[in-house]
C-alpha cells in the first residue's frame, strides 16, 4: 500500500530514512541469524560500525552466558507464527553486549519480515540500562530506611514472615532480636540530632558487618532495630547478641571534636513450633529488651516463658 505516495521507490527511500534515523537500534537478521541490516542507532548502541556487523552472526551482540536462552526466545517467536512481539510483555528482558564486552539490559521487539520470499527477523532494541538503575533505586528507596540503609519496618516484616514460613516448613530453628540503643534521647539532647543520626548510622554498620549473610536486619523505628536469625536457636542467638553488644560498647564516634560512646540493650526470642507470624515472637523479644534494660542496660536477655 503506497498511501499518498505515487511510487514504490519514494516509499522505499522514506522507509530507509526512517529506519536509519530511528532512535531505537534496529538489527535485521536472515534465516541463518546472520545480520543483514544495521541502522545508525544500532552502531551507536553496540559500538560497532555497520561494516563490522554485516554478515556476522547475531550472537556477536549477545553475552555468551545468555545466548542459548535468547535463541530459545527467538525460536519460540518464529514457531508461534506471530508477526510482532514485544518481549518484555512476556517477561523477557534480553541482554545486549557492546563491542568492549560491556553488558546492558534491553527492551526488545521482534518483527517477522519477508524479502524475496525469504524470512527475516527485525530486532528493535532500546537500551534500558538507565531505566533499570532508576527502578532499582526506587525499589531500594521503598524497602530501606533512608538514614541508615537498613531494611525499613515494612520490608523487614515481609522478609521475616517469608523466612518464618520456610523455617516452619522445614522445622528449623529461628530467632529474633530486638536491639534498643540506651539513653538515646539523652544523646540527642546533649549533642543534637546530628550526633544521634551518626550514632544510628554507625550502629547499623556494626550490625551489618557482624551479622551473617543469611540474617535480616532492619530499623523498626527511632532507636529500635530488629534482626532475624535463621537456623539459630535462642541460645546461639544470645551468643551473637553478646558479640554485638560488646562491639557497640567498644565503639566511639567523632562528633565536633568529641568522642561519643553509646551502648545497646538486646532482647532475644525464638519462634515457637508452628509459629510463622512475626507479631508474637517480636513481642517476646521486646519484653526481653525490657528485662535487659531493667538489669542496668548494656545487657542482653533471652525471653523466658
Amino acid at each position: 500500500m503506497l498511501g499518498i505516495f505515487n511510487s514504490s521507490k519514494t516509499t522505499e527511500e522514506l522507509c530507509v530514512q526512517i529506519i536509519m534515523l530511528a532512535d531505537e537500534a534496529i538489527i535485521v537478521v536472515d534465516k541463518h541469524d546472520n545480520i543483514i541490516l544495521v541502522n545508525k542507532s544500532a552502531e551507536k548502541t553496540f559500538d560497532y560500525s555497520a561494516a563490522e556487523l554485516m554478515g556476522k552472526p547475531a550472537y556477536l551482540l549477545v553475552p555468551e552466558s545468555v545466548r542459548s536462552e535468547n535463541q530459545r526466545v527467538v525460536e519460540d517467536f518464529v514457531q508461534d507464527g506471530s508477526y510482532r512481539r514485544r518481549l518484555n510483555d512476556k517477561g523477557h528482558i534480553l541482554l545486549g553486549r557492546r563491542k568492549n564486552g560491556a553488558e546492558f539490559h534491553t527492551q526488545t521487539t521482534l518483527m517477522r519480515l519477508t524479502y524475496d520470499n525469504r524470512r527475516a527477523i527485525a530486532f528493535i532494541i532500546r537500551d534500558i540500562t538507565e531505566d533499570k538503575k532508576t527502578e532499582e533505586e526506587l525499589l531500594k528507596l521503598a524497602s530501606t530506611d533512608p538514614l541508615t540503609g537498613a531494611f525499613n519496618r515494612r520490608e523487614f516484616s515481609a522478609l521475616a514472615e517469608r523466612e518464618a514460613k520456610r523455617s516452619r516448613r522445614y522445622d528449623r530453628p529461628l530467632s529474633i532480636m530486638m536491639l534498643d540503643l540506651d539513653h538515646f534521647k539523652d544523646l540527642n539532647d546533649a549533642h543534637g540530632h546530628a550526633a544521634g543520626d551518626k550514632a544510628l548510622q554507625r550502629f547499623t554498620t556494626i550490625c551489618c558487618n557482624a551479622l551473617r549473610n543469611i540474617d535480616i536486619f532492619g530499623r523498626w523505628g527511632g532507636e529500635e532495630f530488629v534482626a532475624l536469625l535463621p537456623e539459630t536457636s535462642a541460645e546461639n542467638a544470645a551468643v551473637i547478641a553478646e558479640r554485638l553488644r560488646k562491639l557497640v560498647s567498644e565503639t566511639e564516634i567523632d562528633f565536633n571534636g568529641e568522642k561519643l560512646k553509646f551502648t545497646v540493650s538486646i532482647g532475644v526470642a525464638q519462634f515457637r513450633p508452628n509459629e510463622h507470624a512475626l507479631e508474637n515472637p517480636l513481642a517476646r523479644a521486646d519484653a526481653a529488651v525490657y528485662d535487659a534494660k531493667k538489669a542496668g542496660r548494656n545487657n542482653i536477655a533471652i525471653y523466658q516463658d
